[in-house]
């Protein structure tokens, strides 16, 4: 039996905050909280000046803190970054492929940030954001929720602010959540 996917965790680094902020790069990765399955996934790095050019806004901390993150996390955003409406329009017909966009339930870490941040480019990029909105979930509200269940990003052990490493961690550590309550083998 093949697994089906609707599911989709979606990280971003941005050079700004919500509605407007620009963004750097798009992470994402279908799962299915039943078999507890990854499923396919979408990194792309988003060339900045495209994201200005199309309305997307830097904010001054947001700036100063990515220049003291680390070599690894700024050069995953600096290098390699592709045209913003071409990231989109990739993402979009990646989405497509695995299901369609009436069914996907797009997550984010809050789906304040994340998905109102990758909504507003496309909006400003005029391309059709490839998810209703009423399908949207909020994983900082279900790792809240859970609290007791620890979340440390840090111990991902894929390098600091990889939008798809992030996107990843978080989708486990839903597992960690819907697992709390089964007893390990003894």
């Amino acid at each position: 039996m093949t697994t089906q996917f609707f599911d989709l965790m979606i990280d971003t680094e941005t050079a700004g905050l919500p509605p407007t902020g620009a963004l750097m790069s798009i992470g994402a990765v279908f799962f299915d909280m039943k078999t507890q399955t990854l499923g396919p996934t979408f990194l792309r790095t988003v060339h900045l000046a495209t994201s200005v050019r199309d309305g997307g806004t830097i904010d001054p901390s947001a700036f100063l803190w990515w220049l003291g993150q680390s070599d690894e996390a700024r050069h995953g955003v600096r290098f390699n970054g592709q045209d913003i409406r071409k990231v989109l329009q990739d993402f979009s017909d990646w989405i497509k492929e695995t299901c369609r966009h009436e069914d996907v339930r797009p997550w984010g870490n809050s789906n304040a940030f994340d998905l109102t941040i990758v909504g507003g480019a496309y909006k400003r990029a005029d391309i059709k954001t490839p998810w209703y909105w009423t399908n949207e979930r909020d994983f900082r509200t279900v790792r809240n929720m859970y609290s007791a269940i620890e979340y440390n990003p840090a111990d991902k052990g894929t390098g600091a602010h990889n939008a798809l490493a992030d996107a990843q961690f978080q989708v486990e550590h839903l597992f960690k959540i819907a697992n709390r309550n089964k007893k390990a083998p003894a």
